[in-house]
């Protein structure tokens, strides 16, 4: 991993109000994407997240695009096998976050006090020439699903 690390976060959500920027910017140095963009503007949700790979930083992303409920992952949105295809040599290493659903439900505002336990994974193996959206989607999900209790 790399010295420094940014969130990835919903400009919708993050940038709201005063506070919530101030929280996004300046606590957590966060990356915000705009998760409303339009279909052919793809590569443009995505131009920050570059940015900041290309400065050596690391990304946190949540590759479902919003909370869960905990359960079950749900499908994962493609932005991360369009990074790992542009980036080969960034590690994809997945993290299973327990009980994140009970420390801020969605739907929510406030944050529960709940202990919540990071699983670290190992690695992804890099994107294969050949590897399709969807097997590498399912791969990256399947890392995080067999770290889940």
């Amino acid at each position: 991993m790399r010295h420094f690390v940014h969130p990835v976060a919903a400009k919708d959500y993050w940038d709201k109000t005063p506070f919530r920027r101030y929280l996004v910017n300046k606590v957590f140095r966060a990356v915000l994407i705009d998760r409303k963009g339009d279909k052919p503007a793809k590569e443009s949700v995505l131009e920050p997240l570059e940015l900041v790979l290309e400065k050596g930083h690391s990304l946190i992303l949540f590759p479902e695009g919003t909370r869960g409920d905990g359960d079950e992952l749900g499908d994962f949105k493609s932005g991360i096998y369009h990074l790992a295809k542009k980036y080969p040599n960034v590690e994809v290493v997945p993290v299973y976050l327990e009980n994140l659903n009970r420390v801020l439900p969605k739907g929510t505002k406030l944050v529960v006090p709940v202990i919540c336990s990071a699983t670290v994974g190992k690695p992804l193996m890099p994107l294969a020439e050949d590897e399709s959206k969807s097997d590498f989607l399912q791969r990256a999900k399947a890392a995080l699903e067999e770290m889940m209790p």
